[in-house]
């Protein structure tokens, strides 16, 4: 028998996970675990975000796959993707045979550039995924003109990004479907898990059985298992009406997102005050940039993201990591490496028109990503808040006196 004192009854960093958590969960295995916790945490979710349809699978990337599936992207088709975030929205296209086409970012907020996308068109595009970096929407009026003027299909990436709004939208509700992520580290967390929400039911409709082995009972809406148990037992019933995958959210895992969701918008107030404490240290400093929320734009701060300006302070990203540890800041991750210098896609030849993914491709992001500082916002005691405020204040001090 495993030793439970040895595992730990709490922990100390997954502070957002609680009693309500613990209850949600017993209710579902004492229910049977029949997906009927699913069925509210997706009706829940729907709700929270005023949409038609929410699809709970078991995780952002899975909920990527799924949707590229269900807009019936295929082989040869190509998929225009920010080339700094994740590397999921990459991979999704490649999942299908499909090909992601990177186009660059905005020097200053760091997202997607429209005019990049413009640029990367061809006559095999067939969809945009755009992704709200570190919380914060890239500018969709833009991407949903262009997309419109070509027939394409917009995939919103909000794994990083929970009731944020563009102008007078909640982001995720502006595209064709929008995935989120319940990851350990995201503003809700289920320990993994993904959700998929729309308001077209075609769309809803195929990426539910897409993400559940095409099950001939699947609809746009919420189900389970005891909706159809009737059906499914005759020997005739024919299960599988297309090629699907195994996707389905666990009852244990939504269970838990039911009260995150629950809990949302305290956690989501939570994050923003902590970018506010950095905010206010940044003011005095000229070298270290944050990333630009333009004023009708409301940033979720996943992380508070600030680019080292390395022209005007000769220091390194390293140093200054080193130093801001030592004032007693927690560590913090560099952006990732760009999705197309990553070893599984670097080098790669694809497409008719031989795109090759090398340096040079996206040039603004190559000169941003080097000097990204992600500043964690997860944090439960706003005095320990605090103190890592203090921590950059002092490591800002101690570089700029010297």
């Amino acid at each position: 028998m495993v030793d439970l004192q040895k595992i730990g009854t709490k922990s100390k960093k997954l502070w957002r996970v609680d009693e309500r958590e613990l209850a949600y969960i017993q209710q579902a295995i004492a229910s049977g675990l029949t997906g009927d916790a699913t069925k509210t945490f997706e009706e829940a979710f729907a709700k929270k975000f005023g949409v038609q349809y929410a699809i709970a699978v078991n995780s952002g990337t899975s909920a990527l796959h799924a949707a590229i599936v269900a807009l019936e992207i295929g082989p040869g088709d190509e998929v225009i993707v920010p080339p700094l975030t994740f590397i999921a929205p990459a991979f999704a296209p490649l999942f299908v045979g499909a090909i992601p086409v990177f186009a660059d970012i905005d020097p200053q907020t760091f997202n997607i550039d429209p005019e990049d996308i413009r640029r990367k068109i061809t006559p095999r595009t067939r969809a945009i995924i755009t992704v709200s970096l570190y919380g914060l929407s890239p500018d969709m009026d833009t991407i949903m003109e262009i997309a419109t003027q070509h027939n394409l299909k917009v995939i919103e990436d909000n794994a990083q990004c929970v009731l944020g709004r563009y102008k007078k939208q909640i982001v995720g509700t502006i595209g064709d479907i929008s995935i989120f992520s319940l990851q350990r580290s995201k503003h809700l967390t289920a320990g993994g898990g993904g959700v998929a929400i729309t308001n077209n039911e075609k769309i809803a409709e195929k990426f539910r059985k897409v993400s559940d082995l095409g099950y001939t009972t699947l609809t746009a809406k919420p189900i389970s298992n005891e909706d159809f148990k009737e059906r499914i037992q005759h020997p005739d019933f024919k299960r599988h009406e297309l090629i699907g995958y195994n996707f389905r959210m666990p009852d244990v895992c939504a269970a838990m997102a039911l009260a995150q969701v629950e809990k949302m918008d305290m956690l989501l107030e939570k994050r923003i005050a902590i970018a506010k404490l950095y905010e206010e240290v940044l003011r005095v400093c000229d070298w270290l940039i944050p990333q630009h929320c333009p004023k009708d734009i409301m940033h979720t701060y996943w992380t508070y993201a600030i680019k080292l300006d390395t022209t005007k302070k000769a220091i390194s990203w390293l140093e200054f990591r080193t130093a801001f540890r030592n004032n007693g800041g927690e560590r913090f991750y560099g952006a990732w490496t760009l999705g197309y210098l990553e070893p599984a896609l670097e080098g790669m030849k694809l497409g008719t028109h031989g795109m090759r993914y090398e340096k040079g491709l996206c040039p603004v992001a190559e000169s941003v990503q080097p000097y990204i500082i992600q500043l964690k916002t997860n944090f439960e005691d706003l005095q320990y808040a605090h103190q890592q405020s203090n921590a950059l204040a002092k490591t800002i001090s101690q570089f700029s006196l010297a």
